[in-house]
């Protein structure tokens, strides 16, 4: 029997995606983020999807994720939202968005 809630996929997800704009799309990539993240926010198994922009540089955005477990993740990952998103953002962001996975 398995008692690691993270082997067996039940416990949280929690990761930290960050996202460069390129020069002029700023606000572009700010406002599709934040449409992005109010749809993240509503679906089932989403505990957390917050947006943030750096302080002192513009064009860079963090956001703070965090799913029920990893069928939640999942979950998003295959809603068709998530790829017009990323489609959407392509040709405004500088490279890949860095995604960085935590454990508790």
């Amino acid at each position: 029997m398995n008692d690691d809630p993270v082997a067996a996929g039940q416990a949280p997800v929690d990761l930290i995606a960050r996202i460069r704009a390129g020069r002029g799309h700023e606000e572009s990539v700010a406002g599709l983020l934040a449409e992005y993240g109010q749809h993240v926010s509503r679906s089932p198994g989403t505990l957390r999807f917050e947006v943030y922009r750096d302080a002192d540089d513009s064009s860079r955005f963090v956001v703070l994720e965090r799913y029920a477990d990893q069928a939640a993740f999942e979950h998003h990952l295959a809603d068709p939202a998530n790829a017009e998103f990323n489609g959407a953002i392509a040709g405004m962001v500088t490279g890949a968005s860095e995604l960085q996975f935590l454990r508790s």
